[in-house]
């Protein structure tokens, strides 16, 4: 027996919340009269809320008769209750699974993003798998057969080692070989990034530009190496997802024209006395044995267009008749793609009973009657859920460019449980980048700017509520931002300036002879070179910094103008004092935003100043080229490692240390005015500190 039931478009006037509160109320008191035997003259004949029609519902069984539980055979049956979405209106897709099997991974969790993705593909799409450990190897060629391809990821294995690279090149082939004209392709790699043997990673990507491959790299973990993937994304047409979740998934199939039919989906089906809910054979429900019924229940967060879902279990009978298996309530409550709630009744289906020869006399029959199986304690109804509430802060109150951004949940609440997942939308965009299970969260913005950030917190009956912040980010860099053992490189200086500067100071006698010389139109001495109008100004500039800086010879001068002492002393370097607001904007000769200090006999004096920029083509002094230092996030516990932007800067490092700002590439010109070193003006370290 095959039967299918559809919403269709009845009593218009009264869609909207209002019947379908009353429905939901019907259903709740119809629900307890019947599940404990009570009459309490609720109509069973509650008409569905009006929506779009976005669902259809199928339900079968076989075989349509069996005999008495224990009588003979067949005794049991099967029930298939499938949710259908929409036909799809466009092209199919091909999907390459590209899954990491090393140890560095949770396989369990990659073995579940990509049964995720296998269940929410349509009937004419593909997928495909690969896989890769030590090595990497096709598991499944492109195929429509979805319960094949769900049996093969259950028949993988974790590895030890990880040839990402090699898995990448192969999954890459295997789409180009074998995707369909027009199709959307994919290929999806579910990874924290590390590559331990075989080819690089990044080397696959003319092959994928050349198939027009995106990738879609997803990371399992904070600590995954997200520069990386976020280049193999960028360089492909694909995009990086920090973490798996729902949202990911819907944003994915968007892309192939893909749209959600239903979200929120609860199923519940009510089987009548007599018939009893064997086990399950997919999708498990949760189940309450009831004095008179069995109520079977399924939550669904999402059906896609062209999507099935199917749920499948086996019954059995306690006595001989017809039965129809779908009692009051049975019925399928989902939010349409419009945000309305809608509530469908399951259709009718019966399952016919008879007694098979060798089982005990039925009723009014000679001989001994069967045991009355033993009634289950009824259980209470669960009272109605009582949804959370979203609170939402956030700290520093007026945060930089790069500064990790504090918020925190700590101030939602749930009246009758607790709040079990915090998901966190950093720009308001529609897609929650990362999920907590604590109400803390840190997020670093690269770029100034008005930010709105999304909070969804979801109790454990999950019901969910939002609250959104507004984050300010103003220009310029956090402070220890300017603090990094290492600018790497030698600045470009101008050979001319070696006449000046060959001593590492420029004295008010060689302003008035760069003057001069500018004034006759005079060569350099030992050169060819005349000197312009913006040399002259650059020797002014180095003379009049040395002047500047004289007056912060000692720490406690540099604090009470602002300067503020950060990170501790470097060697080669010094100890830092930085002034924030000179970080702002192109670096001036006369506002260092860093004094460097070097410890003598006397105690601290002043031994160069380092300015700092974003921007690679700085020039001050006429010096170009100053050394660099990468794109890092930086921690509380004073490490760092590479991120090529704030989205992709870890939360945390290896050891569990947040995330306390990240930083662009900066570029950081020092000069040594308060010592002379003896490797240059300009030299990036002084030898002697």
């Amino acid at each position: 027996m095959d039967v299918r039931s559809r919403q269709r478009d009845r009593h218009p006037e009264r869609a909207g919340k209002a019947a379908a509160r009353l429905l939901l109320l019907g259903i709740w008191l119809g629900g307890i009269a019947a599940f404990w035997g009570w009459d309490g003259g609720v109509s069973a004949q509650q008409p569905p809320t009006e929506a779009a029609i976005t669902v259809e519902i199928e339900q079968s069984v076989n075989p349509a008769q069996i005999v008495v539980r224990g009588t003979g055979s067949p005794d049991r049956a099967t029930v298939t209750l499938a949710l259908v979405g929409p036909a799809v209106d466009g092209e199919p897709i091909d999907l390459m699974l590209v899954l990491d099997r090393s140890s560095s991974v949770d396989f369990e969790r990659v073995r579940e993003i990509a049964r995720t993705f296998i269940l929410h593909l349509s009937k004419d799409d593909r997928v495909g798998i690969v896989s890769f450990a030590e090595a990497a190897r096709v598991e499944l060629s492109l195929t429509d057969d979805k319960a094949q391809a769900l049996e093969v990821l259950e028949g993988l294995e974790p590895g030890v080692q990880t040839a990402l690279g090699d898995g990448l090149a192969l999954g890459v082939e295997e789409l180009a070989q074998g995707r369909r004209e027009g199709a959307h392709v994919f290929l999806i790699v579910p990874t924290d990034g590390v590559q331990n043997v075989g080819r690089e990673p990044l080397s696959v990507v003319e092959r994928a530009q050349e198939a027009e491959i995106p990738i879609y790299p997803i990371g399992l973990s904070p600590a995954a190496r997200r520069q990386l993937l976020s280049e193999l994304a960028r360089r492909t047409g694909g995009a990086f997802f920090g973490r798996f979740s729902l949202d990911v998934l819907e944003n994915l199939f968007r892309r192939a024209e893909r749209e959600v039919a239903a979200r929120f989906i609860l199923i519940t089906e009510t089987l009548p006395g007599g018939i009893l809910f064997e086990q399950a054979l997919e999708n498990p429900p949760s189940v309450s044995r009831g004095r008179e019924l069995t109520q079977l229940q399924w939550n669904v967060p999402l059906l896609l267009e062209g999507q099935r879902w199917q749920a499948q279990y086996e019954i059995s009978a306690l006595e001989e008749g017809t039965f129809g298996l779908n009692q009051w309530p049975s019925v399928v409550q989902y939010t349409d793609p419009e945000g309305r709630p809608v509530t469908l009744e399951l259709p009718a289906v019966a399952v016919r009973v008879g007694r098979g020869p060798g089982g005990p006399p039925g009723p009014g029959e000679p001989g001994e009657q069967p045991e009355e199986p033993e009634e289950p304690e009824a259980p209470q109804p669960e009272p109605a859920n009582e949804p959370p509430t979203a609170a939402l802060t956030f700290a520093p109150e007026g945060p930089v460019m790069g500064e990790a951004v504090r918020f925190d949940a700590s101030g939602s609440q749930d009246p009758d449980g607790e709040i079990v997942k915090y998901e966190w939308d950093w720009t308001n965009d529609g897609t929650f980048d990362y999920e907590s299970e604590g109400p803390q969260a840190r997020h670093p913005y690269g770029s100034p700017g008005e930010y709105t950030v999304r909070l969804r917190v979801t109790d454990d009956r999950g019901a969910t509520a939002e609250a959104v912040v507004t984050v300010t980010v103003a220009e310029g860099l956090k402070a220890g931002a300017a603090v990094s053992t290492d600018f790497a490189g030698d600045p470009t200086v101008p050979e001319w300036m070696d006449y000046y500067i060959d001593d590492g100071v420029v004295t008010d006698e060689e302003v008035r002879d760069a003057n001069a010389r500018f004034a006759a139109d005079v060569f350099i001495p030992g050169t060819q070179y005349r000197l312009t109008s913006a040399d002259v100004q650059a020797i002014i500039q180095i003379n009049a910094l040395a002047k500047i800086v004289a007056a912060y010879e000692r720490p406690q001068a540099a604090e009470e103008a602002g300067y503020v002492r950060v990170g501790d002393y470097i060697d080669g370097v010094g100890q830092h004092y930085v002034k924030e607001e000179f970080l702002v904007g192109e670096p001036s000769y006369d506002r260092p935003p860093v004094l460097l200090y070097y410890r003598d006999g006397t105690g601290w004096r002043l031994a160069g100043v380092r300015f700092i920029s974003t921007n690679s083509d700085a020039v001050l002094f006429q010096v170009a080229d100053w050394p660099d230092h990468p794109a890092s996030a930086h921690f509380e516990d004073g490490t760092e490692q590479a991120a090529a932007s704030a989205e992709n800067a870890p939360l945390k490092n290896s050891k569990g240390s947040p995330l306390a700002f990240w930083h662009p590439t900066l570029y950081g010109l020092t000069v040594w005015v308060g010592i002379v070193n003896p490797d240059g003006l300009f030299a990036p370290r002084h030898p002697d500190l």
